[in-house]
């Protein structure tokens, strides 16, 4: 099963090809799922008027919530990488325990922000290739 990270969705969201045809395939292959953390970051966001949108793509999906071992891992995430990659975010580090926990592999087309060698990261568009 793959988990979108928050980058894909909103380029899924903004109509661009390539990537909602990867993720097309992706979906054909295994179920797709979105993190609570996810979710936050897209309402950060979201205009009003895309509100409708932006359900209707999420809410289709398999909701994962962080739970006790995905935030004490998120947090042993963040102690372990931020000294050396210090874009790394609170939310990256979540959203990657998110997908260790629950054994998904991580979607994003910012692969740089996702370090952790325990997490399998796949950037949708080489998957289309």
């Amino acid at each position: 099963m793959y988990l979108l990270d928050t980058d894909v969705i909103i380029w899924v969201l903004r109509n661009k090809k390539e990537v909602i045809e990867s993720v097309s395939k992706l979906k054909d292959k295994d179920p797709l799922a979105i993190s609570t953390i996810t979710i936050a970051e897209i309402y950060m966001n979201v205009f009003p008027a895309e509100i409708p949108t932006t359900e209707e793509f999420l809410y289709k999906h398999i909701i994962c919530d962080v739970d006790d071992l995905t935030a004490k891992q998120g947090g042993l995430y963040w102690q372990q990488y931020t000294k050396n990659f210090s874009s790394l975010s609170l939310a990256d580090c979540l959203i990657a325990a998110t997908a260790r926990t629950n054994n998904l592999t991580l979607v994003s087309l910012n692969t740089r922000h996702f370090p952790m060698k325990d997490v399998k990261v796949l950037n949708p568009l080489e998957f289309v290739k």
